[in-house]
């Protein structure tokens, strides 16, 4: 559908330190709706965000958290069809960025399209439909989250702790195992054939009176998928 509404949010809100939340908002309503509606439309966002009963204090004096929920308001409170936003939860605490990660998905699943910009990896797992990865200002890779990792699956490993101390290298000789590492008291082995890896430390085990504490199977990460496609290069998501 054609998009109606396009709403930029930038993180640089000195500008604005000098008004109130419930002013801002008003004022930018007023661009295209009566004054009654703007108050009502306000004064709703204001609420959803917890920002209600600081409506009246003036911006600089509050933390970067309640700065960031203004930011999402501002975006929102023409209703836009597509919002661009730029590291939202960058340096917020973890009940601020959780709200503003809600809300992303609240205001995605009423059917508008969110593009956002991050280097957060686990953030751009849990809110992102499809992920592009940008290396030196080319779109590197393009695709779902489970997709871009299944293309990676040399990069999936195994964790495996055992009773007693044994050496990652002695793993690496497995023509299954692509390299074995030491991951505090654990074993990490990449392998393209986990279950060929898995039977082998059964087997190693039993030879040796080794007992297996733990053992996992990995998938990629999507930032393992980053390193590999950027080499380790500068890039954002």
């Amino acid at each position: 559908s054609a998009v109606s509404v396009l709403i930029l949010a930038y993180q640089a809100i000195v500008i604005l330190g000098l008004l109130s939340f419930s002013l801002i908002l008003s004022r930018i309503l007023r661009i295209s709706y009566e004054d009654h509606q703007a108050v009502e439309n306000a004064t709703k966002l204001l609420k959803e965000f917890g920002l209600y009963d600081v409506r009246d204090k003036l911006v600089k004096f509050l933390s970067k958290g309640m700065k960031q929920r203004l930011l999402l308001c501002m975006a929102l409170v023409n209703d836009p069809e597509v919002l661009f936003l730029d590291e939202p939860t960058s340096g917020l605490d973890v009940e601020s960025a959780r709200l503003l990660r809600e809300k992303i998905v609240q205001y995605n699943g009423e059917g508008k399209t969110v593009f956002l910009s991050t280097h957060n990896m686990e953030e751009a797992n849990q809110l992102c439909h499809r992920i592009a990865i940008i290396n030196h200002g080319k779109i590197a890779a393009i695709d779902t989250p489970e997709n871009l990792r299944a293309q990676s699956m040399d990069l999936q490993y195994i964790e495996v702790a055992f009773n007693k101390t044994v050496e990652a290298g002695i793993f690496s000789e497995n023509p299954n195992v692509v390299k074995a590492v030491p991951a505090g008291n654990k074993v990490r082995i990449y392998t393209p054939d986990p279950s060929a890896v898995i039977c082998f430390l059964v087997e190693y085990a039993k030879k040796n009176d080794l007992r297996i504490i733990s053992l996992n199977t990995m998938m990629p990460s999507l930032e393992d998928v980053f390193l590999k496609l950027t080499k380790r290069k500068e890039a954002v998501l």
